[in-house]
C-alpha cells in the first residue's frame, strides 16, 4: 500500500514532524511557558536553576522548554561548569533582542494582547538601554534623557499627544541617508497610575 509519499517517506514524515513542532513551539509560547523563559534571557544569561526559580517551575519542566527552543534556535549554550559534581550550563538568547522579540511578536500576534504588551515593553527597554549605553560611548555627541510624572487632565495630555505626534514628523523629516551617524528618539506617553 502507498499512503502518500512512497520512497521518500522519510523526509515527508520528517517535514511533517518539524510542523507539528513548531506549531508545539508556538502553542508553548502562547500559553506564556516558553515566553515567559524568552523574557527572563532576554535581561542576560540564565542558568535553568536560577530560571526555575523566578518562575517557581520544577527545572525539570524548564528543561524540557529549553530543550524546545534550542531545536527552534531561539537560545543558546554559553557556558558549562562542573558545580558539586554537576554540569550546569547557562543560556542565552540565539539572537538579537530585536529578532527574538519579532519572532515572539508574529507567533503571539492571534492572542489576547497580554504578550503582545510584554514584547513591547521589553522591545522598548532593549532600545533604550542600548542609547543609554551609547551616551557614555559617544558623550561629545548630542543627547537627552529625561523622564516625568505629572498629574493632568486627559484633555491637556490629548493636546499634548498631538504636539509630540508633530515633533515625530520634524524628527523624520531630519534624517541623512547620506550620514554615518544614527540617532535614536523614544517617546513613552501613556497612563502611568490612573485615579478611582
Amino acid at each position: 500500500m502507498n499512503g502518500g509519499c512512497g520512497m521518500s517517506d522519510i523526509p515527508c514524515i520528517y517535514d511533517i514532524s518539524l510542523i507539528n513542532e513548531e506549531d508545539k513551539l508556538k502553542e508553548d509560547i502562547l500559553n506564556g511557558k516558553a515566553f515567559d523563559i524568552l523574557l527572563i534571557l532576554l535581561s542576560g544569561s540564565k542558568t535553568v536553576k536560577e530560571i526555575s526559580k523566578e518562575l517557581n517551575v520544577p527545572s525539570f519542566s524548564i528543561q524540557l522548554y529549553i530543550q524546545r527552543l534550542i531545536e527552534a534556535n531561539l537560545i543558546k549554550i554559553t557556558d558549562k561548569k562542573i558545580i558539586e559534581g554537576k554540569l550546569e550550563k547557562t543560556y542565552n538568547l540565539a539572537s538579537t533582542d530585536v529578532e527574538i522579540l519579532n519572532y515572539l511578536k508574529d507567533n503571539c500576534k492571534d492572542n489576547d494582547g497580554k504578550e503582545n504588551a510584554e514584547l513591547s515593553a521589553q522591545h522598548f527597554a532593549s532600545l533604550t538601554r542600548d542609547i543609554i549605553i551609547n551616551i557614555n560611548k559617544y558623550s561629545d555627541k548630542p543627547h537627552k534623557i529625561k523622564a516625568f510624572f505629572i498629574k493632568a487632565d486627559e484633555e491637556k495630555m490629548a493636546e499634548f499627544k498631538k504636539e509630540l505626534d508633530e515633533l515625530f514628523i520634524k524628527y523624520q523629516s531630519l534624517e541623512n541617508l547620506e550620514s554615518s551617524d544614527t540617532y535614536g528618539f523614544i517617546s513613552i506617553l501613556a497612563p502611568y497610575k490612573l485615579g478611582d
